[in-house]
């Protein structure tokens, strides 16, 4: 993971937590490309991204788990800026709001 990947992905981590949402770090046992980050909220809601670096490209796993998850009616993004990240957290509104 770059420099500039890192601080994106620690930038929206911190303004989810402030919006109520909890981070967790997320890995597949025995399977590849799992996106980054996985974001809860009451009430079932869920949003998960990939952070890339600006210009970053998904690997041939990340593709795949991606599509199936957004396949399967999941939130999924994959996000290369900080303010790219604060807007997914922002169209979802304030908890319990």
């Amino acid at each position: 993971m770059g420099r500039r990947e890192f601080y994106i992905e620690a930038q929206v981590c911190k303004y989810g937590k402030s919006r109520g949402w909890r981070p967790r770090k997320m890995a597949f046992v025995g399977r590849r490309g799992c996106p980054d980050r996985w974001f809860m909220r009451g009430d079932g809601q869920l949003v998960v991204m990939e952070f890339k670096d600006p210009n970053g490209k998904l690997s041939p796993h990340q593709r795949r788990e991606i599509a199936w998850l957004k396949g399967q009616g999941f939130h999924v993004h994959v996000v290369d800026s900080v303010e790219q990240g604060r807007a997914i957290f922002d169209a979802w509104g304030e908890a319990g709001s």
